[in-house]
């Protein structure tokens, strides 16, 4: 029987953190008061209306059929209805999330993952592949990795080796919604459309990691040192390259980035681009979102502590950007 060594892999958040659920909600549908977003269920909502507001129903039908015009702008948000129609009840289920006040205009939100009862978490699997891309890039580099199953020949997969768990819930207190920052060279960041529910930073997140086998626990094992000399190259092969230092964040620990918005080259084996692999992922973009040179720096903003030691620019953070350590299990 193969050994088996289990791990706390403890994940702390150096900035804002999104895990997509492919679930959005529009503007139509929040409340933005007391220092929060509110998006109600809107099927609830419209029953309470046509329980205790029977009034206000043609007005709430024509509200969500509203496109939203420049003539028509002022009454697009939920918040204006339920002024005009004098309804102070905020009691329609739903999610709230903590407003982030550099954040002045909603459009489409992407909402964090969630499990089956609505509470938010990060999937094993998430993880799993922000360390699979670390591994794959630093460790095994140019080298041949046994995939699953073949015909004749004994099972041989070492990532199926590593199992990691999902985390436990994370309260609704430790989120918030950032805004999409691109930080191309020599210019501004510039804030595009883009926001998503997002886990803020410093928050601190324990995972659970099975390593069975000698291969997988040596792995597990050096896990850190392997994450840092990844994120060496990482610097050389694109965030060294004319990126003004003053957005690049300070580690405290071993570097991971994970989830959406963090940019294709953390999500990449940069140890195998070349000039031509990277022009092939120019010629897959639409014209006018192709990137130059390899690309922007992904950013965002939230309200940075005054005495905070892991960003060099006020409020601007790396998008994804973590540090972990990993702990033995006796």
């Amino acid at each position: 029987m193969l050994k088996r060594q289990d791990y706390d892999f403890i994940l702390y958040t150096l900035a804002p953190v999104h895990i997509g659920s492919g679930v959005k909600v529009t503007s139509k549908e929040s409340i933005q008061e007391n220092g929060e977003y509110y998006f109600p269920e809107m099927d609830k909502l419209y029953l309470f209306l046509e329980k205790n507001h029977p009034e206000s129903l043609p007005a709430f039908e024509q509200y969500l059929l509203d496109s939203g015009s420049k003539t028509n702008k002022k009454k697009s948000r939920l918040i204006d209805f339920l002024n005009d129609q004098k309804i102070k009840e905020r009691d329609f289920g739903g999610l709230k999330i903590k407003q982030n006040n550099l954040v002045e205009r909603l459009n489409e939100v992407s909402l964090f993952a969630r499990d089956g009862l609505g509470r938010r978490y990060i999937p094993g699997s998430s993880l799993k592949g922000a360390i699979r891309t670390i591994l794959e890039s630093e460790y095994f580099r140019g080298k041949q990795i046994s995939w699953g199953a073949k015909s004749g020949q004994q099972f041989d997969d070492i990532f199926n080796n590593i199992r990691v768990g999902d985390s436990n819930t994370i309260g609704e207190a430790n989120f918030s919604i950032v805004q999409k920052w691109d930080y191309a060279r020599n210019k501004d960041p510039k804030p595009m459309p883009i926001y998503r529910e997002s886990l803020q930073p410093l928050k601190k997140i324990t995972f659970n990691i099975s390593a069975v086998g000698e291969e997988a626990i040596s792995l597990i094992d050096n896990l850190e040192n392997i994450a840092e000399k990844h994120y060496l190259y990482y610097r050389k092969f694109f965030l060294d390259n004319n990126f003004d230092k003053k957005y690049i964040q300070n580690n405290i620990k071993a570097p991971i980035y994970l989830g959406a918005g963090s940019g294709i080259w953390t999500k990449t084996n940069i140890r195998q681009m070349d000039d031509e692999k990277i022009n092939a992922i120019r010629r897959k973009q639409y014209v006018k979102m192709r990137m130059k040179d390899k690309g922007v720096m992904k950013l965002t903003k939230y309200p940075t502590n005054v005495n905070s030691k892991i960003v060099k620019t006020k409020n601007f953070y790396e998008m994804g950007k973590c540090n972990f350590e990993v702990k033995k299990k006796s």
